[in-house]
């Protein structure tokens, strides 16, 4: 027989595990982004999936891969229907838009200079010079790497195929890897686990959801809007605006100054209004939708599940961004939301007071009541005081019954006895127990008969 391990070996064996997987992970940070985004994908889809398979009792196989067929084939139609819209508005923003912006900076700073003698220090050389490098960059970032980067490398097309595996199985065997952790605790924390999984996945899986429903919703409301008031590079703009949704507080005021922008600049108006004018009602309405998101797509769709300060928001977005990109400043917000609840579970854990519960075993039905009390004493230590002859050899099952039913009610628990009988079948049973000798309770009693009564006589 293979030699077990102590409780205390077991811990140095699983911190020294945890350490090495850590720094294993912090090394191969970079490597981790594909399987991030099959993770994000498992979460939106799962449900789905998981409703299908309950009505059809198809294969979970069989359900993602045809789920997955008919999104490449909505993704490929939208590419084929959309991206010639989209790179001819690019292109016109990089050679023209942005160009009449410098010009018209340049211009705006001219004439300041000419009525307004604080402007004549003003280095407008300087500022042109800035504009032009900041168009450069602009025009390089959506132009050159907006639509053709997807298939420009090889490393690309491999994350792209890791990702697809990866996703797949996430959303197959999810929930095998999740069980397979649960079964790695020890029944006593299963409950717990229970309970705090139940939280991350409401967290996780409607906030990720949610957001795909408000990219989807934004950009077609956008979209109505850009249109309705002619504002250049409508689709574009609408597009841009659904996804910088995902970046909570910053995403929709950066969405906003850019259609702003474009409609101040932009050589055409409707309705005969000035520029000035446009950008005032584009502004105008931008709030406006952002109003009736906040009051009803985000309660209705995501609901009020991230309960975190606007400044700690800002922090994690900021900190998220360092360490991790992009992904990085689209996870921040629901990690922290995660990393929040296990913060508070534990934090409970560490002021929860001891609850002692106390439990006479008279016979074996005594034995039997008090397990039927467990789930009202979660997490409570029991004392079991068994009394003697109170149990027979044959109540071996009943105390393996109450041993496991302690580990699902994660209760720590105990026996005291005086009786050799009980002791045994509790040590049988894998719980503490202390049991003591009949000889010292008998010397134990003997010695309180003899110590004599005190004199409660008082001198006169």
């Amino acid at each position: 027989m293979d030699v077990s391990l102590s409780p205390q070996a077991r811990a140095v064996v699983i911190w020294i595990g945890a350490i090495i997987g850590a720094l294993v992970l912090l090394k191969a940070a970079h490597a981790l982004t594909p399987f991030a985004w099959a993770i994000i994908t498992a979460y939106i889809l799962h449900p789905l999936v998981a409703w299908i398979h309950r009505r059809t009792r198809l294969p979970k196989q069989l359900i993602t891969a045809w789920l997955y067929a008919i999104i490449a084939l909505v993704v490929a139609i939208l590419l084929i229907n959309l991206s010639p819209q989209i790179i001819v508005q690019l292109n016109s923003l990089q050679q023209r838009t942005i160009p009449n912006v410098i010009s018209e900076v340049n211009r705006w700073f001219e004439e300041r200079q000419r009525i307004d003698a604080r402007f004549a220090g003003v280095d407008v050389q300087f500022i042109e010079e800035r504009l032009q490098l900041l168009g450069r960059q602009m025009a390089d970032l959506v132009g050159a790497k907006a639509v053709p980067l997807l298939l420009s490398t090889v490393s690309i097309a491999l994350e792209i195929l890791i990702y697809l595996i990866a996703s797949f199985y996430f959303i197959v065997y999810g929930d095998k890897f999740v069980e397979s952790i649960r079964d790695a605790l020890s029944r006593r924390y299963h409950r717990e686990f229970d309970r705090v999984l139940v939280d991350i996945n409401a967290t996780l899986g409607n906030y990720l959801r949610g957001q795909v429903v408000l990219v989807v919703i934004m950009s077609f409301a956008s979209y109505i809007a850009l249109r309705t008031f002619s504002v250049d590079y409508a689709l574009s703009l609408a597009i841009a605006t659904g996804f910088l949704e995902l970046i909570p507080l910053i995403g929709p005021w950066t969405a906003g100054s850019i259609a702003v922008t474009i409609a101040f600049f932009q050589e055409t108006t409707p309705f005969g209004w000035s520029n000035g004018t446009l950008a005032i009602v584009i502004a105008v309405t931008y709030f406006v939708l952002r109003q009736l998101e906040d009051a009803f797509v985000i309660p209705l769709v995501i609901g009020r599940i991230v309960h975190l300060h606007p400044l700690l928001v800002i922090f994690v977005l900021v900190v998220g961004t360092t360490l991790g990109g992009p992904l990085g400043l689209i996870l921040a917000v629901p990690i922290a939301a995660v990393i929040k609840i296990v913060a508070s579970f534990f934090y409970e854990k560490v002021r929860a007071r001891e609850h002692r519960q106390i439990e006479v075993v008279r016979s074996r039905a005594d034995l039997a009541r008090a397990m039927e009390r467990f789930p009202e004493l979660m997490n409570a230590t029991v004392v079991l005081l068994i009394e003697g002859d109170a149990l027979a050899w044959d109540d071996l099952g009943l105390m393996t019954e109450v041993a496991a039913c302690g580990l699902d009610h994660a209760i720590n628990l105990t026996v005291v006895t005086l009786d050799g009988v009980a002791g045994a079948l509790a040590a049988a049973a894998g719980i503490p127990t202390t049991t003591i000798p009949q000889a010292v309770s008998a010397q134990f009693a003997r010695e309180l008969t003899d110590v004599p009564a005190p004199n409660l006589a008082t001198a006169d």
